[in-house]
């Protein structure tokens, strides 16, 4: 068989037209649903992201100065808006706060 006679025999195998994407295709372009709850969640967070805001990682490195504020009622929200602005809107980072805090604070109770 030749070769154009190979490629006609190929595209007579298709029932698609060209252009138009099989169904594994399909299934590869297709978005999952999104949340009314996960959508109003990321416009709240979108709203209060703060231009120069932090990463996680440059949260992180501040976060243990961040938790000794607020263990000894210093202004940390004042001293460290960076900080705290991304404490409310980052669950894992808000977890790894609560966790250091509670340790500073066990740690100072047993003293």
């Amino acid at each position: 068989m030749s070769f154009w006679n190979q490629i006609k025999h190929l595209f007579s195998r298709s029932n698609q037209t060209m252009n138009q994407p099989n169904e594994s295709a399909m299934s590869q372009m297709a978005q999952p649903e999104i949340s009314q709850e996960h959508l109003v969640n990321l416009m709240q967070r979108l709203e209060y992201t703060m231009e120069e805001a932090y990463s996680c990682e440059e949260a992180f490195a501040l976060l243990d100065e961040y938790v000794e504020l607020v263990a000894t009622d210093e202004e940390a929200k004042r001293l460290m808006p960076l900080v705290k602005n991304h404490l409310d809107m980052c669950p894992d980072c808000q977890d790894e706060f609560e966790i250091l805090l509670h340790i500073l604070k066990t740690a100072d109770s047993d003293e």
